[in-house]
């Protein structure tokens, strides 16, 4: 009996990877189809190579499996062996890898907008998600002592010597990943002339757009100059995190985001064949390319000095907005350049908070500071969203907000209220009130689907900030985690890591602050999608299914003890799964864009601030004398 329930669990399995899910993603995108604004990408030559190539790396990672590790492909059913054969040489998750690269090819074999812009990319982030949110823990506790080291690995952080493999690899993976930027920057752009800023009036002679050539060269040069591993990991690092932002840019912000190619340069069609805009060099790159070489030599920094200014001059010519292509450009550069110091950054600043808690008893009332984090974060986001709605929707976003602080103190209490946590709060019960919020709007008179649109926007943002109030409270915490650059520690003796977890003092996972990181982009995305008079089911569903990825990976390093572990995963993890499931539903719903008249009026500054006091209330204040249930914070 047991036996035929394997086999049968393995068939199932089997089933909804290789059939169903496919399907799904398939019907997915051509429900879509109407509602991607972006350009599709139609080569049939293009897309049987990519759909072949992948669908072939696919193939040979299922074969070394099923060779080599003694099973098969599936996360339920893993395979007795760790394999490091066939592609695994190659790739860590080839199968992933061959999954992606066969998505892309179909849909440019189809010309399909949804399955390039909106299908394949939410499924790569939710294989990227599976792998660091389950696979990535799960192998390190089934296979602790083996390692895999790829032949497509970075050079190791490490000051050591590096190596002409080093240099070759590097040079060709920054290359591809420019032109592939270059490539996605084009198609994301709005080709509209440039908001502020206009080309320079420079001789026809320097305006050839071919001498961007040079600055091409540089960046191929570079890689060769810089002899420590370390110099050449953090020199990739930030380029690769430099071409993601200036994708980002692109994505949200169209008007700015192509404003570094020439109008000389024919941008009106990119196809696959050769194409100067492909390999057009943003300044960015040379910025960081000279401060990895300042890390090198002082003597060669002088010299690439002036060589990076005419090709800066070069770049700035040929832009269509010199004023934005530099500025996005020292933007980017400050980012991508700094990683290490923001992080830290943010690291330190993020255990200062944890270990900030402080408290005033006024008679029978006590009062922690970290109400206050939830207090304005409340205050700001009623306000955001009734700037962005108008005023006279300004009631009915207070009204959805005090019913989904009341639901988000229920579901707390269903699921994790004790006698150490008798006023508890989960974000998930703000979503679980969401049908009840949305019925009281409709018995208002409103229009419910702005409402829900300007809730997706803000709320990201609103939950960044509520992240803070967890930091101090110890709620959300991270498990251990053996690295002083990743974690914190926490010594109050009032937050729930030393009084529940037991954890006070150890290194922890910051999963406060990825969260805060992952929704702060989030927010970002949504607002450009409103502002661009995207469906308000369509904005709800794609806010349900980046929030649920971004709360999959953050649960697998969550450390709180009440959590439930369901058949390998935690709760939560169930929940985020379901959360990407609705909002893959919710996309697909048909609604029209209402116009609303955006503004500021009495209205809305009134129901912030009762918004922000009732939520600060809720989260901030409460009655140490009392032993009922919703008395106590703590």
């Amino acid at each position: 009996m047991t036996k035929t329930r394997y086999a049968s669990g393995k068939f199932l399995y089997g089933l909804f990877f290789l059939v169903i899910m496919p399907a799904a993603l398939w019907f997915w995108a051509k429900f879509t189809e109407p509602m991607i604004r972006y350009p599709p990408v139609e080569s049939k030559t293009a897309g049987w190579i990519f759909t072949i190539t992948g669908g072939l790396l696919m193939l040979w990672g299922i074969f070394s499996l099923i060779k080599y590790g003694k099973g098969l492909p599936m996360n339920a059913f893993p395979p007795s062996q760790f394999v490091t054969r066939g592609p695994y040489r190659f790739s860590r998750h080839p199968i992933y890898w061959g999954f992606g690269i066969f998505m892309i090819g179909t849909f440019i074999w189809e010309g399909s907008a949804s399955g390039l812009w909106l299908v394949t990319p939410v499924t790569i982030l939710s294989m990227i998600a599976l792998v660091w949110g389950y696979e990535k823990n799960d192998l390190k506790e089934r296979f602790p002592n083996q390692s895999i080291k790829t032949v497509l690995h970075l050079p190791e952080n490490k000051p050591e010597p590096a190596t002409f493999r080093d240099h070759l690899y590097l040079v060709f993976l920054v290359v591809i990943l420019l032109t592939l930027g270059n490539y996605l920057v084009l198609k994301l752009s709005d080709p509209a002339p440039p908001f502020i800023g206009k080309q320079l009036n420079i001789h026809q002679v320097i305006e050839n757009p071919y001498l961007q050539l040079f600055s091409l060269v540089f960046i191929i040069i570079v890689p060769f100059l810089l002899k420590k591993k370390d110099i050449l990991f953090e020199w990739a690092i930030s380029a690769i995190l430099g071409l993601a932002l200036s994708i980002f840019i692109a994505l949200i912000f169209p008007v700015a985001g192509a404003q570094y190619f020439s109008d000389r340069i024919s941008i009106s069609h990119v196809s696959f064949g050769l194409n100067l805009s492909l390999i057009t060099v943003p300044i960015f790159l040379i910025l960081i390319s000279l401060k990895s070489i300042l890390r090198q030599s002082k003597q060669l920094f002088s010299f690439a000095c002036l060589i990076a200014l005419l090709l800066i001059i070069i770049q700035l010519i040929n832009s269509r907005s010199w004023i934005l292509h530099l500025t996005t450009s020292f933007l980017i550069f400050f980012l991508a350049a700094n990683y290490n110091r923001i992080w830290f950054f943010l690291k330190n600043i993020s255990e200062k908070i944890a270990n900030s808690w402080q408290e005033w008893v006024f008679g029978k009332v006590r009062v922690f500071n970290h109400g206050f984090y939830i207090g304005i974060g409340v205050f700001l986001a009623i306000l955001y969203a009734g700037i962005l709605s108008g005023r006279i929707y300004a009631w009915a976003i207070l009204v959805s907000t005090l019913i989904g602080v009341v639901f988000a103190a229920l579901w707390a209490q269903i699921i994790e209220g004790s006698e150490k946590l008798k006023r508890p709060f989960g974000y998930y019960g703000c979503v679980a009130s969401i049908p009840f919020s949305c019925l009281a709007v409709w018995a208002m008179g409103i229009n419910v689907w702005i409402i829900i649109a300007v809730g997706s926007v803000i709320m990201p943002w609103a939950q960044a900030i509520g992240r803070l109030r967890c930091l101090v409270n110890g709620c959300c915490h991270g498990s251990p985690v053996n690295n002083q650059k990743i974690g914190i520690r926490y010594f109050h003796v009032r937050s729930r890591v030393c009084t529940i977890s037991g954890m006070k003092g150890e290194l922890l996972h910051p999963t406060q602050l990825y969260a805060i990181l992952w929704l702060f982009l989030v927010g970002f995305i949504l607002l450009a999608l409103y502002v661009n008079r995207f469906s308000p089911s369509f904005i709800f569903g794609l806010y349900l299914i980046l929030t649920g990825i971004g709360r999959f990976v953050e649960e697998a390093y969550r450390g709180e003890a009440q959590t439930m572990i369901i058949r390998g995963l935690r709760l939560y993890q169930w929940i985020a799964i379901l959360s990407v499931v609705i909002g893959i539903i919710m996309t697909i719903i048909p609604t029209e864009q209402v116009i609303v008249i955006s503004g500021l009026g009495w209205e809305t500054l009134a129901a912030a601030g009762i918004g922000g006091l009732f939520a600060w209330f809720a989260m901030g204040i409460d009655f140490p004398s009392s032993n009922i249930r919703f008395s106590r914070l703590v």
